[in-house]
């Protein structure tokens, strides 16, 4: 066998792909990236996720205001062109697409192989009949949308984020959102203020279960006041025919549903079973993940993993955290473990849901002591003229002791449009550990939005001084 060298080679061209590849060529190293298709450089995040979806939500939101300008006069009519839509996100992802490119990687003077990668042996790593070997392999062949063979699936139209945004070329009447994740929660008010009657069915008692319960309660009403359908403990039995689905409903039984195309959102799958890990002693755990110690190495130490294929987080801005992790290890000889305390995670809904830094389950759960201070948009005065009165914002923050009486923000969670923009002051500060009184002494442009953030800081000064 007959192999060629390089100092890394990176299995995978989307958002942590990319990313190994920066931190490569700041390295000095030699590198090979893999992809198994050329158009798929750019990943989920490019091609069928983030960008997509956020172009997508844009349009989106110019509907709606439009449709809210009526009640002053305006007059509006009509419903969505979608292939005009795709056009206009087409036409964005080409503009990103010229630096998250084959022929981009290539002009930079790298090595890009397209072909299916799978491991030969602990440092080798084969391509139809070509092999190649490193001394570091990263990982990074991201995940894909879950699928279940549901009955009578086969009969009906089904949309994943992966053929959305190409193949859905006209506007449908009925939309079923199988799942009320982030993306199934996002594309429901999308396609409904597009002009369609959209439904969504999840099996959890409240869409995006993983945040919390009171703020998921708050985005699930703006979701029905728009129109869309939200029904929760509802389990997707079977399709019975191209355009009706049977569900069961908890403490409600069966029930059928009409549309005309499904969405399905029901979670995400790990790329990993072409890869032939075992020939590289990589050894795996539960429903098939990657086992990792600290540094995101594997059982095999020369191969790693990063973004979603690590199998900790799906987010873009996670696989920054992994890259970040790995240049920092691979210079200083594997002397810091992955830290997730700081990461951030924003539903594009709106209003949005952020939340960052450490959780209220996950304080409580480890018995760390902590203050938590609420804070309603009801008397904000930008909230007041914007019409979202209904935000709320949830700080968690060290506890005030005799030998530091200066409290430091943790994490918290923010509802409100734009609450990704909002918490990011809140985030520097928390990732630089400033104490509260750096954003109580702040002055803010009026009314600018993120001085919500300064009245709930004002609120945990005037407790601590009043005791």
């Amino acid at each position: 066998m007959n192999s060629k060298q390089y100092e890394i080679i990176i299995i995978g061209g989307g958002s942590a792909g990319l990313g190994a590849l920066g931190m490569a060529q700041e390295l000095g190293w030699n590198p090979l990236m893999i992809d198994s298709e050329e158009k798929n450089i750019g990943g989920d995040c490019l091609n069928f996720g983030c960008v997509p979806s956020k172009a997508l939500i844009h349009l989106a939101k110019q509907f709606h205001g439009a449709r809210k300008a009526e009640q002053f006069g305006l007059k509006v009519e009509g419903k969505a062109d979608m292939q005009q839509i795709l056009d206009y996100v087409h036409s964005k992802q080409a503009v990103i697409r010229h630096h998250e490119s084959a022929d981009y990687i290539r002009s930079q003077g790298v090595d890009l192989k397209i072909g299916v990668a799978s491991f030969y042996d602990e440092e080798t790593v084969q391509v139809g009949d070509e092999f190649f070997t490193a001394p570091h392999i990263i990982i990074a062949t991201g995940s894909r949308p879950r699928h279940i063979p549901f009955k009578g699936i086969d009969q009906v139209k089904v949309f994943t984020n992966e053929n959305l945004f190409y193949e859905m070329t006209a506007l449908p009447e009925r939309m079923l959102v199988v799942g009320g994740g982030p993306i199934g929660c996002e594309m429901a008010q999308t396609f409904q203020r597009f002009g369609s009657e959209v439904t969504v069915i999840d099996m959890a008692d409240r869409v995006l279960s993983k945040e919390k319960e009171e703020y998921s309660h708050i985005l699930a009403d703006q979701l029905r006041k728009e129109g869309v359908t939200i029904i929760n403990n509802a389990k997707l039995m079977e399709f019975n025919s191209a355009n009706t689905a049977i569900i069961d409903v908890k403490d409600q039984g069966e029930q059928e549903l009409t549309f005309d195309v499904v969405l399905m959102a029901i979670g995400r799958v790990l790329n990993l079973e072409k890869l032939q890990l075992e020939k590289a002693n990589i050894k795996t755990g539960e429903r098939g993940k990657l086992i990792l110690d600290d540094c995101l190495r594997t059982s095999n130490k020369r191969v790693f993993a990063s973004g979603d294929a690590a199998g900790m987080y799906q987010f873009s801005h996670g696989a920054e955290l992994h890259t970040k992790l790995l240049k920092h290890n691979f210079k200083n000889n594997f002397t810091k473990s992955h830290n997730a305390d700081h990461l951030s995670w924003v539903t594009f809904t709106q209003p949005e849901i952020a939340t960052f830094g450490l959780t209220e389950d996950y304080l409580k759960k480890n018995n760390i002591e902590h203050w938590r201070q609420d804070q309603d948009f009801s008397k904000d005065d930008r909230a007041i003229v914007d019409e979202y009165t209904y935000g709320k914002i949830t700080l968690y923050l060290t506890p005030k002791t005799f030998w530091n009486k200066k409290r430091k923000i943790i994490g918290g969670t923010i509802i409100a449009p734009n609450a990704g923009e909002l918490m990011q002051e809140l985030t520097l500060a928390m990732e630089a550990e400033l104490p509260i009184d750096a954003i109580y002494d702040k002055l803010y442009a009026y009314p600018v939005a993120t001085r919500i953030n300064q009245q709930t800081i004002m609120g945990v000064i005037k407790y601590d001084e009043a005791n």
